[in-house]
Formats: structure tokens, sequence, C-alpha cells
């Protein structure tokens, strides 16, 4: 059997394991209480990964994270656990809202739609400051700790399959 050297780039289960030990005690709910998903059995058994944290919703996390009745709107889900390693991903997606907003102003679009966005990126921007701050506190060491952490397992859900699915293809094949 062939073995190949491992890089430091490699995520070993150990090493995503020790990770998920340091992020996880800064996970929060939508709210920007803490939530910690202390140990990385609760994270990895009791939580899926999802666009923009983890949901411990037991139907989504059993399914995979294909069975979300609000697809998306995680901020606004009482069963949204965003940690540290999301922060990317979280301030990528409230620029998209943002644009989605404007374009919305500019199509003259309904007012629901727009209070929608408003409140999607309020959400979303309440969780990262939250986030932020928490980070903010803590002494260089331990910050730069947590962002090697959040790195590791930014790079093991790029390895993993999300749980994105194409619902309009879905739809039209139904």
């Amino acid at each position: 059997m062939l073995q190949y050297p491992m890089s430091p780039e490699t995520i070993t289960a150990d090493r995503k394991r020790r990770a998920i030990d340091t992020v996880g005690k800064f996970t929060i709910d939508k709210n920007g209480r803490p939530a910690p998903l202390i140990g990385s059995t609760a994270y990895q058994m009791r939580s899926v990964a999802v666009p923009f944290g983890n949901c411990i919703e037991p139907s989504n996390v059993k399914a995979g994270g294909k069975a979300c009745p609000i697809r998306f709107q995680c901020a606004g889900c009482g069963f949204y656990r965003p940690d540290p390693s999301y922060i990317p991903a979280i301030e990528e997606h409230t620029n998209s809202l943002a644009g989605d907003r404007e374009i919305a102003l500019a199509m003259d679009a309904a007012p629901f739609v727009i209070d929608n966005l408003d409140a999607q990126i309020g959400a979303f921007r309440k969780v990262l400051d939250v986030m932020r701050a928490a980070l903010e506190q803590l002494d260089a060491k331990r910050r730069s700790q947590v962002e090697e952490a959040s790195a590791v397992l930014r790079k093991a859900r790029a390895g993993a399959r999300l749980p994105l699915e194409d619902i309009t293809r879905r739809k039209a094949s139904q």
C-alpha cells in the first residue's frame, strides 16, 4: 500500500478535533448568546455544517443539512449555531444580501421583499458583531489559535460536500 507523506496542510481527524475544541467554545445562537458546542463529538454528531454556520435541528442534522424548511435564512432560525470559522462566509453572504437589496430597490420590489432582506442583513451583522467582539477580547496568542483553528475547519468543510442543492432543478423535475 502506498503511503503519501502528510503535508502540514493535511486535515487529519485529530487536527480537526483540536480545531473544533478550540472554536466550538465560541459558538453562539442567532441572538448572539453563547451556545458552546463543547467537544468535537457534540459538534460533529449533534450539528451539521450549513453554508453560514452549524444547524442543530435534529431532522436537518439527520438529513445531512438537506431538510431545512427556511433554506439559507439561518440567522432567523433558533437552531442556527455559527462559530468564528464561518465569519468569512457570513461576511460574503451579508454583502450578497446587500447587493440583492439594492437590486430589489432598483426593481421597485414590494416592501416585504426589502424588509426581508433588511432583516436578514441585520441578523447576520448582529452575529458577526458578537463573534468579532468575543475575538477582540482575547489576547493575541489565543486569538491566533482561534483563527488558525477556524482556517482548519474551513479547509475541512471545503473538502466535504455541504448540503447545497439547486432547488430550482428539483422543482422542475417534480
